[in-house]
């Protein structure tokens, strides 16, 4: 537990703000809350400069800036619901988009890792690549509403878990543990608005 302890401590502040934003925006989307998308870009602009120049997670890195990206987009399409007139829905997914969803996750990561392994040396090379493709589709998924969603974020956050600890990057491990705890909480309470 010490060496848990020491290593939460040196951490450095731009990996608290990453972990302290990345809550608020996890904990406001489960809550169905537009200022989600605000937290989504403070804490992505910060995690992707650690996990470039810190912990060299590549796949991560690229994967920060994409949801920078996204957080403009979700902010967008959750606004654009409250529109009169239109609205996003929360909704179910079908079979065959779940096994576009898998399938579309594992052959995209394999090529992604494998370009990556083919130019340059990364850490964790074919896990990131593939939770890092999974996190765009989830990514899709979250911004269209699907319910599902959440469960998509369970699994990849506890695959999470195990990279960032394997590059010392504690902090952020911890926050994919609390992060899973949340995708829980966000399918609940999705699930409870679906009905």
């Amino acid at each position: 537990m010490d060496t848990l302890l020491e290593q939460l401590i040196a951490q450095t502040p731009l990996d608290w703000i990453a972990v302290a934003t990345g809550l608020l925006y996890v904990w406001l989307a489960a809550r169905d809350n537009n200022w989600c998308w605000l937290f989504a870009a403070i804490s992505t602009a910060a995690w992707a400069y650690q996990s470039f120049f810190v912990y060299a997670l590549v796949s991560d890195a690229l994967l920060q800036v994409f949801y920078f990206i996204m957080a403009g987009v979700g902010l967008w399409r959750w606004r654009r619901a409250e529109t009169p007139g239109a609205s996003a829905p929360i909704i179910s997914m079908p079979l065959r988009e779940h096994l576009l969803t898998v399938a579309g996750s594992l052959l995209g990561g394999l090529a992604l890792g494998y370009g990556f392994s083919q130019i340059m040396t990364a850490a964790a090379t074919y896990p990131d690549a593939i939770t890092t493709v999974s996190s765009v589709l989830a990514t899709f998924l979250l911004i269209g509403r699907r319910l599902e969603n959440w469960l998509y974020w369970v699994v990849i956050d506890l695959a999470y878990v195990w990279i960032y600890l394997s590059q010392g990057a504690v902090l952020f491990a911890v926050l994919m543990g609390i992060y899973t705890v949340m995708a829980l909480y966000g399918y609940l309470s999705w699930r409870r608005e679906l009905r």
